[in-house]
């Protein structure tokens, strides 16, 4: 069954409008294929329960809106980032939902953001094929600056690879084609996306991988450049190309070594570089070649680790000339039709039929260790399934012994409390981490949380980044003495920070000065007293050790963040 582009599902059928009504509370927890990072526009994606659908949505925006250009109502969030925040809307007018991207408010008046999200909607609107998530319409309503987009009613590959660790050659090699298909589209039409990775690849229902968030993508051309200072890196520090760090040309051949970075994870289940700090990370590139797949996982057919290779030389020059010419060399492994190999990677993928045998090679067989049938994939998901479920229920148990704790607080009245006018996610390494479940920090109801994604075999996020966190708006500049912050989990690091503006979303590095204290191995409700005389409106929560599940992965969960004044 083909993917209707028009709609977003499969078999060319209208999706029904979605019923107003909550899911069981405990998807919250299920970081997996529940959730969609920034730009993702996953569908049916369950929120926690308590966040605001239609008619409360108009509280999140300027001018009380919960309906744009008199034709899309806004429904539900289902992911955020730094710069912005998605919601699925249903379409009136062509009566099917769509996704459509909010920049944040506290965005929307700084002219360089809005110029830049105009630019995606003029270069990703440019592109016309199957394998990139369709632009709809753009616009502007009071303080609200929108895009719409197809509703994608599948997870992103970042969600597949949390839950699956590593992909069987033949899959990587299916979704390699893919996507390397689309960028190939872009460069046609001069644009570079600049930010491939395994969060901006979805997943229809039927298994088409699709790019999306063309959001700092820039045209090879044009008066464009100008939006990018010299120097600037812009990027995700785990895919960058080495040339963009160096501040030299960038061109479609940085795509092809961001999507060749991507497919190494996806064979290995680890990160092709690594170092201490994001910045590290970057930089190990400029001095080392990316060790072949076959040195890691001795499975990988030579045909498929030649083709990486080569897609990752640090010398542009060697590489493939753009996304064509990648997609060209991954063809010939592949040797069914590339979304029918990809949608094995689904839940549900029903029948057992085995996988077809990667293209012409002489590297032999595959590990027998691995799963080789869509049903051995489908009970994979599954059991990922059902631990995530026992990861929510304790969760849930943790939260509502907290409530139920007489002591909880107690040295705390109401009138010391501060209100709480926002709450983003603050992720400049990542995606905006589950940032829809934001609201749940500061709602009073213990049993509600939000929670990090959940990394593997370290506390130091898997060391894909240094951190993420919540920026606190308290509506004007406030003395804070003490910081409550009730946790799911015990054994956290965090450090404090205050400012009297929020940083730049897009820059890099974290623009919050110095901590104003930092704690490490909090208690399950940590009390973080503040120096006196630290006065300012935001105030930023960063995490960087996260708390042991006691499964072999790591997480960090707050249930309720209360300020305390002077």
């Amino acid at each position: 069954m083909s993917e209707d582009p028009t709609t977003g599902t499969g078999g060319g059928q209208e999706r029904p409008r979605p019923e107003p009504g909550f899911s069981d509370a405990v998807t919250q927890m299920e970081p997996g294929l529940l959730s969609a990072p920034d730009g993702a526009t996953s569908g049916d994606v369950d929120l926690p329960e308590g966040l605001p659908r239609s008619e409360e949505a108009s509280q999140r925006f300027p001018g009380g809106l919960s309906r744009l250009a008199d034709r899309y109502q806004l429904e539900e969030p289902i992911a955020s980032g730094g710069a912005a925040i998605v919601w699925r809307a249903f379409d009136d007018v062509l009566s099917r939902s769509v996704a459509i991207k909010l920049l944040h408010p506290h965005l929307a008046t700084d002219p360089t953001t809005v110029e830049r999200f105009r630019l995606e909607s003029i270069n990703a609107a440019r592109l016309s094929h199957p394998n990139v998530v369709a632009i709809y319409d753009t616009g502007q309503e009071v303080d609200v600056v929108y895009l719409v987009m197809e509703f994608v009613d599948g997870p992103s590959l970042r969600d597949v690879l949390r839950e699956m660790g590593q992909l069987e050659p033949q899959v990587v090699a299916a979704l390699g084609e893919q996507v390397a298909k689309a960028l190939g589209e872009a460069h046609a039409q001069g644009v570079v996306h600049r930010d491939v990775k395994p969060a901006n690849i979805l997943l229809t229902g039927d298994g088409v991988a699709k790019v999306t968030d063309f959001g700092i993508a820039k045209a090879l051309s044009g008066n464009q450049a100008t939006l990018t200072s010299p120097g600037t890196v812009v990027g995700t520090a785990a895919y960058v190309a080495p040339e963009q760090l160096e501040g030299g040309k960038v061109d479609a051949r940085a795509d092809v070594y961001a999507l060749g970075v991507v497919l190494y994870e996806c064979l290995t289940g680890q990160p092709a570089f690594s170092g201490d700090t994001p910045t590290a990370t970057a930089a190990a590139r400029l001095t080392q070649e990316l060790t072949p797949p076959r040195q890691i996982r001795a499975d990988v057919p030579r045909s498929l680790d030649e083709v990486l290779v080569r897609a990752t030389r640090r010398d542009a020059a060697l590489r493939y000339a753009d996304g064509n010419a990648f997609a060209a060399a991954l063809a010939p492994l592949v040797q069914s039709r590339p979304s029918d190999v990809t949608a094995m990677l689904l839940s549900g993928a029903g029948d057992s039929g085995e996988l077809p045998a990667i293209g012409p090679d002489d590297s032999g067989g595959f590990s027998s260790g691995m799963p080789t049938t869509r049903s051995e994939y489908g009970r994979r998901l599954v059991t990922a399934f059902v631990g995530g479920l026992l990861l929510a229920l304790i969760g849930f148990l943790a939260t509502r012994a907290l409530q139920d704790d007489p002591t909880s607080g107690s040295e705390v009245t109401a009138e010391d409390l501060l209100p709480i006018e926002a709450a983003v996610v603050f992720d400049p390494y990542g995606d905006g981490e589950n940032a829809e479940a934001v609201p749940a920090t500061h709602d009073g109801d213990r049993q509600s949380a939000w929670t990090t994604d959940t990394y593997r075999d370290s506390p130091r996020f898997g060391n894909e980044k240094s951190g993420v966190g919540i920026h606190f708006d308290l509506g004007s500049a406030q003395e804070v003495r003490q910081i409550v912050a009730e946790l799911v989990h015990g054994g956290i690091d965090v450090s404090v920070y205050a400012a009297d503006a929020v940083p730049d979303p897009f820059d890099r590095e974290l623009g919050w000065g110095e901590p104003v204290v930092s704690f490490s191995d909090v208690d399950a409700e940590g009390e973080l007293p503040i120096p006196t005389g630290v006065r300012a409106r935001y105030w930023l929560l960063w995490i960087t050790g996260l708390a042991d599940s006691g499964d072999g992965t790591y997480e960090a969960g707050v249930a309720e963040v209360r300020f305390v004044g002077s």
